[in-house]
């Protein structure tokens, strides 16, 4: 009998811990100690450096600040990071995906560009690292240990209101990689008569995932929405007319003479008479 009683006190002892350990909040993230460090260029004068061919950053008093404008979880960007300021917007090019876990929009973000490259794709500056391919003046920063040295993550805040864009003069270099409103521009329709936002996988008919492109116009002006074919919203239909009025919010992009426009999520499509 007391060998029982033993057995079944052990067994209570136990099963209070267990039950102790399960409530434990191990799921908590560690409490950030966010940086402050104080800028010594705007991102626009930093941008400037870039006069045509790729330039390495030795400078190691150069510390930028900006908020994030974009998120990579709906899979509409791609191993970039978006930041802005007052004066210009910058992509970052960081060779790691799920980075909406670890900068937030509106969150503040340092950077000390030492070691890094500014360069250009389709003359849209960019940061990054030293790239090895010639058709490429940056490559992704991809060590762990260079991302750590060169960004730093500050305070939380509330994401930064788009850039009202009201007329085809305003979609201008001054604007790239900012956050913006397209204000009152007219769905032009798909390329190749593209009905959806871009081509999703479907492996059971060998289709392959493919950009897709929706043109639109302000003005005298198009802008291209370029849509990755991995993005979650890839197979949404775009559901306008030609001659259909919305508002379209994104991060503006420039390739070459062309300018496109960087959806986050889908419901940053507002359609005019949807609203009235």
């Amino acid at each position: 009998m007391r060998n029982i009683v033993n057995i079944l006190g052990a067994l209570v002892v136990t099963f209070s811990l267990l039950l102790s350990s399960g409530c434990k909040k191990f799921d908590e993230p560690t409490p950030m100690n966010p940086s402050v460090m104080n800028p010594t260029m705007t991102l626009a004068q930093f941008k400037a450096l870039y006069k045509g061919t790729p330039i390495e950053i030795t400078d190691e008093n150069i510390v930028l600040e900006g908020k994030v404008i974009s998120t990579d979880r709906t899979g509409n960007v791609y191993r970039s990071l978006y930041i802005e300021d007052q004066t210009a917007g910058l992509e970052i090019k960081i060779g790691k995906t799920g980075l909406y876990n670890d900068y937030k929009l509106g969150q503040t973000i340092y950077v000390k560009p030492k070691y890094l490259w500014l360069g250009a794709y389709g003359e849209s500056v960019q940061l990054g690292a030293a790239s090895v391919e010639e058709k490429y003046e940056t490559s992704y920063i991809d060590a762990q240990e260079l991302i750590n040295r060169t960004i730093f993550k500050g305070v939380y805040g509330d994401p930064l209101p788009p850039y009202e864009i009201t007329s085809a003069s305003m979609v201008n270099e001054t604007m790239v990689c900012r956050y913006v409103r397209l204000n009152n521009v007219t769905y032009q329709g798909g390329a190749d008569g593209l009905r959806t936002w871009a081509v999703k996988q479907d492996a059971s008919l060998g289709v392959e995932a493919a950009y897709g492109q929706q043109n639109f116009q302000i003005g005298n002006k198009q802008v291209v929405v370029r849509t990755s074919g991995y993005a979650a919203f890839a197979d949404v239909e775009v559901g306008m007319e030609i001659g259909q009025a919305c508002n379209i919010t994104g991060i503006l992009t420039k390739f070459y003479d062309t300018y496109q426009l960087l959806l986050l999520q889908v419901e940053d499509v507002e359609r005019i008479n949807e609203r009235e």
